[in-house]
């Protein structure tokens, strides 16, 4: 009961570091992460539509349906990432509607999990006093950014730390029901991310270097297959539909080569944890390795740690995002530094008091000083041509097409209007086979482009966005001269609030417009099949 009662105020904690994050950005919608975070959201409605449509025997092809919905609203993204995530988002949609807010609350709930299973193993291999670590997880910098917006990154760090605790817990005392946890939690990762795979190796290290004794029997083999194979079944899809991104993201020998792919994610620590919370974790690190006591515990951690950062190197794909599961490992070890100190310079429980009362003071100031981003002004765009064109195709060319083609879905549950993305129909700028981007295009001339909305989009509205990448590729500035001309009506003029743009134009075209009723659609990015005649889903 003691035990009971010492952990209430601590899982309290949690939710109020949490609660305290979330009230600091309640303003951002958290899609403001181009292009992924839009689509994480549209891919939660896409999700369910495709569910309620499966009744019908001609959308039973996840991929046909997929080609079509992209034909009315392409900003989703199905064959990129797993689906679980997007099965919980798409639920919360179906109960409270969809926003990006809720889509965000989602991420910060997967902060919280993180937080109390973080809280655990300080509680179980620390010490009970030290589960107040878990409070500190969301105050970090980097899970201070990536809490605030719509992507899977949150919710795989979440997935890991949980396997990893119960593999831990399984390591100790062989329980069958702790390896059900882990095997589960890392089916459910790699359901959500197939980045989480890096999990599975900190696994076997464990298993090979911190266990020598440890054998699994043919029924715990089995259940580790069944799982892998449940498992890889998304990735099987992604690789038949997007084979060209799939050896974008493989590594070569020329970039291992070099230096700087060694020291990119070591540099790039202090923006996950913050200095203070790594240079005390490395101190607790160190202490604990030259400690007889806390050796085992170093290990854990220091494995952890490194498996990530390794991992990620290899890939050519490269982000402050992608080692975020190192964080509560490193809170973990700040701890570990605490209680050593704690036992060579013994104090008393007011002392102890104070400390921890510093730290939070600290780790709460630290919290509010993380600058998220936001885009903002793109809601009000959907709203506009909520009330004047419901039923009208519009052409949106710009960095920030993912946010209004999710307020645009959010806002059209029976498939009444269309989006047509400038760089997917009038021309392509994307990255292919590798990381370097590339344009193809077809139009040369402003009648060409005139021409092409007329009748190859059947677009009355075309929307521009204004800012320092709107002119990146040739077609998007002769789209841009385009609408100078006297065809279109300048309606009006939206500003916007983003890192990369300063405003939207919202033209009207004047004089015939085709009824549009199939595209051809290709996807250089992903595939290089082309579809043709796709006709948009319909209710």
């Amino acid at each position: 009961m003691a035990d009971v009662k010492a952990r209430l105020p601590q899982v309290v904690a949690v939710v109020v570091a949490v609660a305290f994050v979330a009230a600091l950005h309640a303003s951002n919608d958290g899609l403001w992460f181009q292009g992924d975070a839009p689509r994480h959201a549209v891919n939660g409605l896409f999700v369910w539509d495709w569910l309620r449509s499966l009744p019908s025997s001609s959308v039973w092809s996840p991929i046909a349906y997929a080609i079509r919905y992209y034909a009315r609203y392409p900003v989703i993204a199905p064959a990129t990432y797993p689906p679980l995530f997007y099965l919980l988002e798409g639920a919360a949609f179906q109960i409270l509607g969809p926003s990006g807010e809720l889509a965000k609350a989602l991420i910060l709930a997967f902060t919280a999990v993180t937080a109390v299973y973080t809280m655990g193993w300080a509680r179980r291999w620390i010490g009970p006093a030290w589960g107040w670590a878990g409070a500190f997880v969301p105050l970090l910098p980097g899970v201070v950014m990536w809490s605030n917006v719509v992507m899977l990154n949150v919710p795989a760090m979440a997935l890991s730390v949980a396997c990893l605790y119960h593999v831990r817990r399984w390591l100790e005392s062989r329980e069958p029901r702790q390896l059900a946890f882990a095997v589960a939690f890392l089916i459910a990762g790699l359901l959500t991310y197939y980045q989480t795979a890096v999990i599975a190796l900190v696994c076997a290290i464990w298993l090979v270097l911190l266990d020598p004794r440890s054998r699994l029997g043919w029924r715990q083999l089995s259940i580790l297959g069944a799982g892998a194979l449940l498992a890889l079944v998304p990735l099987l899809f992604a690789i038949y539909i997007a084979p060209v991104q799939l050896t974008r993201h493989l590594p070569s020998v020329e970039r291992l080569m070099r230096l700087d792919t060694w020291t990119f994610y070591p540099a790039l620590l202090p923006q996950v944890t913050g200095f203070v919370a790594l240079t005390l974790g490395a101190i607790g690190l160190a202490a604990g390795w030259s400690d007889p006591r806390w050796r085992h515990e170093a290990a854990f951690l220091t494995t952890w740690i490194a498996a990530i950062l390794l991992s990620f190197t290899l890939l050519p794909a490269r982000d402050v995002r992608y080692i975020l599961t190192v964080a509560p490992a490193f809170v973990v070890a700040v701890a570990m530094a605490l209680r050593t100190a704690s036992e060579r310079f013994p104090a008393d429980a007011r002392w102890r008091g104070i400390l921890l009362t510093a730290c939070a003071i600290a780790g709460l100031a630290i919290a509010s000083r993380v600058s998220v981003p936001h885009a903002t002004g793109l809601r009000e765009i959907a709203d506009f041509l909520d009330r004047r064109a419901p039923r009208e195709a519009v052409l949106y060319d710009g960095f920030y097409d993912g946010v209004l083609g999710f307020y645009l879905r959010a806002r059209d549950p029976l498939f009444e209007r269309r989006m047509v993305r400038g760089g997917s129909l009038l021309y392509h700028y994307g990255q292919t086979r590798s990381f370097r981007w590339v344009e193809t295009s077809e139009l040369k001339t402003a009648d060409e482009v005139v021409k092409a909305l007329r009748e190859r989009c059947g677009c009355p509205w075309i929307a521009v966005e204004i800012g320092p990448l709107a002119r990146q590729a040739k077609t998007a500035r002769l789209l841009r001269q385009t609408v100078e001309r006297p065809d279109f009506e300048l309606v009006q003029s939206f500003p916007v609030d983003a890192p990369w743009a300063s405003r939207v134009d919202l033209y009207h075209l004047r004089g015939p417009i085709a009824e549009v009723t199939s595209f051809d659609l290709s996807f250089p990015s992903f595939s290089d099949r082309i579809f043709e005649n796709v006709a948009p889903v319909v209710r």
